[in-house]
């Protein structure tokens, strides 16, 4: 059984970054199990909306317009955290395999799937597909293709176009993304997600403006900064502390 909970290695300080008038805040270190992990939780504040993608363990957190899950892996969906940021207006948008867990909660939940798009006011959600092509253990794959899990594409009001890749390898459906500004990638590897060379690699081919690396333990840090020296010169590599 995964145990998440907040990391005593986490800042006090709540991290913040803006690009392009955009807020996007990080509430820092959770532990699984044992480890001391940066996870892929975010929340992204425009001058419309308030955003969650994939939010565990945030705390004094604003209520959501809209929370996006990728998939249902426990340091990707709580329950606990939806319930503490979520209103009756607050609209979900999730995977399948999150959506079966909803199902029975009184929320107002939107399924997708690789290919889905969505319109939610001022904001157009895109669902990328987000898989491992590697075997974490004899022919178990960690997120294999048939779960149907995602990433998303979310261009905002202004024009924005933020992509969050979930928990993946470097698949071949990446190679058709275009005009990203910002790239959260996951960078960890083990067999889970891409590593650093994998990213760097992932990150150089669709080129966005500014890339944020997340789903790493912290005991590799120093892997962040390599996969930031791997990545292109002209893509600027955010890192939160």
């Amino acid at each position: 059984m995964v145990n998440v909970t907040i990391s005593s290695k986490r800042n006090p300080e709540v991290q913040n970054i803006i690009l392009h008038d955009i807020r996007i805040t990080s509430w820092g270190a959770i532990q699984v199990n044992n480890s001391d992990f940066f996870p892929s939780s975010f929340q992204i504040k425009t001058k419309e909306k308030i955003i969650y993608i994939d939010p565990v363990e945030v705390t004094n957190a604003e209520k959501a317009d809209y929370i996006f899950i990728t998939h249902s892996h426990p340091d990707h969906f709580s329950l606990k955290t939806i319930e503490q940021i979520a209103t009756s207006e607050t609209i979900l948008i999730c995977s399948k395999s999150v959506f079966k867990k909803l199902s029975k909660k009184k929320y107002l939940v939107k399924q997708v799937k690789p290919g889905s798009v969505i319109i939610l006011d001022t904001i157009t959600s895109e669902s990328i597909a987000a898989y491992n092509t590697k075997n974490v253990f004899l022919w178990i794959k960690a997120h294999p293709k048939s779960k149907k899990n995602v990433g998303f594409i979310l261009t905002l009001e202004n024009g924005i176009r933020i992509y969050h890749a979930g928990d993946t390898d470097y698949i071949p459906e990446m190679k058709n993304l275009k005009n990203i500004n910002i790239a959260m990638i996951p960078v960890g590897g083990d067999n889970l997600t891409m590593n650093i060379e994998e990213a760097a690699k992932m990150v150089n081919t669709i080129k966005p403006n500014f890339v944020i690396p997340m789903h790493y333990e912290l005991g590799n840090s120093n892997d962040v900064t390599t996969f930031k020296n791997l990545v292109d010169k002209e893509i600027k590599v955010k890192i939160f502390e």
